[in-house]
């Protein structure tokens, strides 16, 4: 067991060390990414175009209100989204891991999930940074916030070993993320909120729960409150997500390793 743990902390070190490979900045591009963004959207959305949330914690002037809660919501979507474009190609791309060594299979889909936990753990760092420096820190933002990461990472799981076995047989799953990825982001209110979807339609988002987690990921972080019906709910069914996608994995990695 310890041996497959070390040999996952050096794959999971690969893999973040092979996608800077060749640049200037190599592993420093970690933080300068989110750093960029967040600075990006402070500029764009809150001094630019100095939109305002409409929300009771929103003042007139709250100008860099605004890019903390739009990177909150990106933080939660980024994360999922890492997982999703890289899992069903993670056994692919792996081959010669999965066919001619002793890993377990299982080990292959904690890759992206690792690294979305990488990629997280920086965004979330700089957010609290800037909340700290504009004196909106929240005590208890990052105790709340552990739960649903939590809840992040099961879901992770859940699409992370579903999709890497499927993507085997189907790749054109590779092809279809980016679309659904950007419906996935427009059907959810994380570059606007909710209150000014018009009432007929704030219905729908009850069953989006994307827009539970990236809620949930404010209201810990932003407000320093925790949504307990919100994150019961996600627990449930990313726990029920999880099961599906194991058994998936399970089910058809036979004949994945065949066809491989």
């Amino acid at each position: 067991m310890a041996a497959n743990w070390t040999l996952l902390w050096q794959l999971l070190r690969h893999e973040v060390q092979e996608r800077y490979a060749g640049t200037a900045l190599g592993v420093f591009w970690l933080l300068a990414q989110p750093l960029f963004m967040l600075l990006v959207y402070a500029l764009v959305f809150g001094e630019i175009l100095q939109m305002r949330l409409g929300t009771e914690t929103a003042t007139d002037t709250d100008s860099g209100q605004f890019a903390g809660w739009l990177f909150a919501g990106l933080i939660a979507f980024n994360a999922l989204a890492e997982v999703l474009t890289r899992a069903p190609a993670i056994l692919t791309e792996r081959r010669d891991l999965l066919l001619n060594s002793p890993l377990p299979p299982a080990v292959l889909p904690l890759l992206p999930v690792g690294v979305s936990l990488v990629l997280e753990g920086v965004s979330v760092g700089l957010l609290l940074l800037w909340l700290c420096v504009q004196g909106r820190c929240e005590p208890l933002g990052v105790v709340f916030y552990l739960p649903f990461l939590g809840v992040r990472l099961l879901f992770s799981l859940a699409f992370a070993y579903g999709l890497a076995v499927l993507g085997v047989f189907l790749h054109d799953l590779r092809q279809m993320m980016p679309p659904l990825l950007t419906v996935l982001l427009l059907v959810s209110p994380i570059v606007y909120p909710l209150s000014v979807v018009p009432e007929a339609f704030q219905g729908w988002f009850v069953w989006n729960p994307l827009a539970h987690l990236v809620e949930g990921y404010r209201a810990a972080l932003l407000d320093g409150r925790f949504l307990w019906e919100a994150f019961l709910g996600l627990l449930l069914l990313a726990s029920a997500s999880l099961a599906l996608g194991w058994w998936l994995f399970q089910h058809l990695l036979l004949r994945a390793r065949y066809v491989l």
